[in-house]
């Protein structure tokens, strides 16, 4: 912990570097934080030189302040902000700015930069603007098209240089070009709260990163700066994190384990537990076990990782202040040291006493603010915004609600994830500025992860060990650099073709349906999420680098209706789910129903157009592979043929008739409206939730017949052909039977040779997570399909050096100095990367 923890006039967005390096920063550990790389003699101390620069500058300010009283309200104070501060400081600060009265023309647009820190159009660009207007905000009279930030961010992405400088005298900004990205990044010293609060700190800090010797000499050397050095640790650094916090959470799983297990109060817990392997329950049985039915080591682990989920969702949203939808002072103060996690990790940060502990009240008190943003609404008395959902449903943590946890055990967890060492030193994980793609590589560990209970004399030890999944599933985290290229040529240009084919744009946007198949922890659905909401942003102001809160509110309405995936590991499922519940976020709004849009299942096993169900079940599907009976191939094909030619001469018409296209188009319709269902209350939320359970539990319905249906006809191959299986394999026949009837359950209820086939087809759907594209995403297909699908390369396809070719480029494509080197190392790549 460092005394520039609580930065309050400092704002580091998207990780141009990271809030840890201002410790050392001011403590000068950091490469270029002596006098002479500040251009100082020999004989002068940088402290000196702060110090004076400090006092001058508070001059300037008294002076500013006092011309701008007397300004007409209605004046945007340019040309003083200019004249007599902004250019003023940067004077104490190492520059000899110049006024360009020209604006720079790129690619045919004009970029009206007010001033270069020299002489010279090669200099770096300082953009200034008048105190009274927003950075992120065109002027009332529409003049210049841009806002002063998006002016330069424009400017930076289309040119050669690097940094530049933004501000309107109360906000400064360093802005770096970043032209991949999809939301505002930048670092913001608000020096109107650090004058005005008389905080030196902060102001040193402002003075070690904002001189001119941080900044590029001019555009052609701009790659060897140090605010790129810093920015280029900031990247390593973050992955160092990334590695820490993927260890911390292995840690807290262990420690949170153990605890349950070993408390002499949990011997339910300990009964329940079962050591045999089971199949893990699909997410959407997850919340609704039979407290008195055995308990596996990965169920068990499952329902760990979603209590892991939860504390990391509320650290990253009390971090960035998200959670408290009011702006009552004694309310936050009374969830601040009361109910917050942040109220734990205080606590868990400390030394810790060895050994277990007999006090049980933090355990008891979390599972209180938990209960805060669960369906029932209570913390809405404290202006918390409702969650609800999957993650802080009343039911989801019900296998842990009635066991006890020691505080120690509690404490050493909640450690685990709020600190991390590096360089022989504590430092704490900065939630804040944490990006949900880091969540990826914590995915990517624990399926490395398999958990296993042991049990010996009554002890139980929880522990982990190494696994396989990772490999046989073809689970890879793809680097940022790679996503955003990916979704600059994919997606970008459905975006456009939906913006220049809509009346209504917003409408257009939203209408967009963008999936990953394999979609892992959401890395690419959260770039999408984010790409769409910033143009959403942008045509509901008008600005084309929107930010704040209708920002996120865009990010969470292009989550709501544009964002669908699946993946086979349900582990995956739930960290992606959390992933765009954090991402998409909105202060005063609950999470988002996902149970709908993000889904457990094979995507290419199963059925993708319920056409095919008309044909019959394929021959191909009884061709004979390793451990089935030749002899049963054989006469399972023969019959299966005949059956397909009775078809054909129209003997079993298999075509459905007006009657059941009817009953079809009815559950899409029904679909339809579930979707549409908004999300704004967690009523609504609710509301959504029961419609979605309906259709499952809906046994005689259309969809379920459907469902019935593509399970029977996938089946066929995978249902072992032998002579035991032999009444099992289902044929077209059975497959006729099935579609023509009104009501599947009472027809197999009817006649038990086909309620087993059933059965049977429903268990392998079951094992080997089939999914029926047309029946999951009705609503989708009913319209065509998807306007976009992303995902990750064929790494199986990959020859191992291509990817070491892939790892070697990772870092030179995310730190290529501009668009155009970025450009030339993507062409390079290989053909067989997307």
């Amino acid at each position: 912990m460092t005394p520039l923890a609580n930065l309050t006039g400092i704002r580091f967005e998207g990780n141009l570097i990271v809030p840890d390096m201002a410790a050392d920063l001011a403590s000068g550990e950091l490469k270029g934080q002596t006098g002479a790389d500040f251009g100082l003699q020999k004989t002068i101390k940088l402290e000196d030189e702060m110090a004076l620069a400090w006092g001058d500058a508070k001059d300037y300010w008294h002076i500013f302040q006092r011309r701008l009283s007397q300004l007409d309200a209605d004046e945007s104070a340019t040309s003083l902000t200019r004249d007599r501060w902004v250019v003023p400081l940067l004077t104490l600060l190492g520059y000899d700015p110049v006024y360009t009265a020209k604006a720079a023309v790129v690619d045919g647009q004009t970029f009206a930069i007010s001033h270069r820190a020299e002489p010279g159009e090669d200099r770096p660009p300082v953009h200034a603007i008048g105190a009274r207007l927003e950075l992120e905000k065109r002027p009332p009279s529409g003049t210049p098209r841009l806002s002063a930030h998006a002016l330069m961010q424009e400017y930076l992405n289309r040119t050669e240089h690097l940094w530049g400088v933004v501000t309107n005298g109360l906000q400064w900004r360093l802005l770096r070009d970043c032209s991949l990205m999809t939301r505002l990044t930048y670092i913001e010293f608000d020096l109107q709260s650090i004058l005005t609060n008389e905080n030196f700190a902060e102001f040193q800090l402002f003075y070690r990163l904002f001189h001119r010797t941080r900044l590029p000499q001019d555009a052609q050397e701009a790659d060897r700066c140090l605010l790129e050095f810093y920015h280029q640790e900031a990247q390593q650094q973050g992955g160092r994190v990334r590695d820490k916090l993927r260890d911390g959470v292995e840690c807290a799983i262990v420690e949170l384990a153990n605890g349950f297990l070993q408390h002499r109060e949990n011997q339910g817990l300990r009964d329940r537990l079962s050591l045999k392997d089971q199949i893990s329950p699909s997410p959407s049985e997850r919340g609704t076990e039979d407290l008195t039915e055995d308990l596996t080591a990965a169920q068990f682990y499952r329902v760990l990782l979603l209590l892991i989920y939860r504390l990391l969702f509320l650290m990253v949203a009390e971090s960035r202040e998200l959670l408290l939808a009011g702006d009552d002072l004694n309310n936050h103060r009374i969830y601040r040291d009361y109910y917050s996690v942040e109220r734990l990790r205080a606590l868990a940060e400390r030394a810790l006493p060895p050994g277990r502990s007999e006090y049980r009240d933090l355990w008891s008190g979390l599972q209180v603010t938990f209960r805060l943003f669960d369906e029932h609404g209570s913390g809405e008395v404290l202006g918390l915004s409702p969650l609800n959902g999957d993650l802080f449903g009343a039911k989801t943590l019900a296998v842990l609600d009635e066991c006890a946890l020691d505080n120690h055990s509690l404490l050493r967890a909640v450690r685990s994830l709020s600190l991390y060492e590096e360089r022989a030193r504590l430092r704490r994980v900065n939630y804040a500025a944490l990006d949900v793609e880091e969540l990826g590589s914590v995915y990517e560990s624990l399926l490395d992860l398999s958990p296993q209970v042991q049990q010996s004399g009554g002890f139980y030890q929880f522990r982990f060990n190494v696994g396989t999944e990772r490999k046989t599933s073809g689970a890879y985290y793809t680097p940022q650099a790679l996503v955003a290229q990916l979704v600059k040529s994919a997606l970008d240009p459905v975006i456009e073709n939906a913006l220049q084919a809509g009346e209504n744009q917003e409408t257009a946007l939203l209408s967009l349906n963008i999936c990953d198949p394999a979609c892992g922890s959401g890395h690419f659905l959260l770039a999408a999420a984010r790409r769409i909401g910033k143009e959403l942003a942008r045509v509901r102001t008008g600005e084309l680098q929107p930010g704040g809160e209708v920002l996120r509110r865009s990010v969470r309405d292009a989550i709501q209706n544009c964002i669908y995936g699946v993946d086979l590991n349900p582990l995956a499922v739930d960290l992606c789910k959390v992933a765009l519940w954090i991402e998409g976020f909105s202060r005063g709004m609950p999470l988002n129903f996902l149970d709908h849009r993000i889904k457990c299942g094979n995507s290419l096993v199963g059925v993708l157009d319920l056409d095919c169900l008309d044909e019959g079940i394929p021959d191909n599907a009884f061709k004979a592979v390793t451990g089935d009976e030749k002899g049963v191939a054989t006469e399972r094909k023969k019959q299966n043929k005949k059956e397909v030619k009775d078809i054909e001469r129209g003997q079993f018409e298999l075509n459905l008739s007006q009657a059941k296209a009817q009953v079809r188009q009815e559950y899409i319709s029904a679909w339809q409206k579930l979707v549409a269902i908004p999300e704004t209350t967690t009523a609504e939320i609710q509301r959504k939730k029961e419609a979605y359970q309906l259709r499952h539990s809906a046994r005689n319905s259309g969809w379920w017949r459907d469902v019935t249906a593509c399970n029977l006809w996938t089946a066929a191959f995978f249902m072992p052909l032998t002579e035991e299986n032999l009444q099992l394999i289902p044929t077209s026949a059975t497959l006729k039977r099935l579609l023509d009837s009104a009501d599947v359950e009472e027809l197999t209820l009817a006649d038990t040779r086909l309620w087993n086939v059933v059965e049977a087809a429903n268990q392998l759907a079951q094992q080997h997570r089939f999914f029926h594209w047309a029946l999951e995403f009705p609503e989708v297909f009913e319209n065509g399909g998807f306007s976009c699908v992303l995902g990750n390369p064929p790494w199986e396809r990959i020859k191992l050096q291509e990817k070491e070719f892939f790892a070697d480029k990772d870092e030179a494509i995310a730190t290529a100095k501009n668009s155009a080197a970025r450009k030339k190392l993507i062409a390079k790549l290989p053909q067989t990367h997307p």
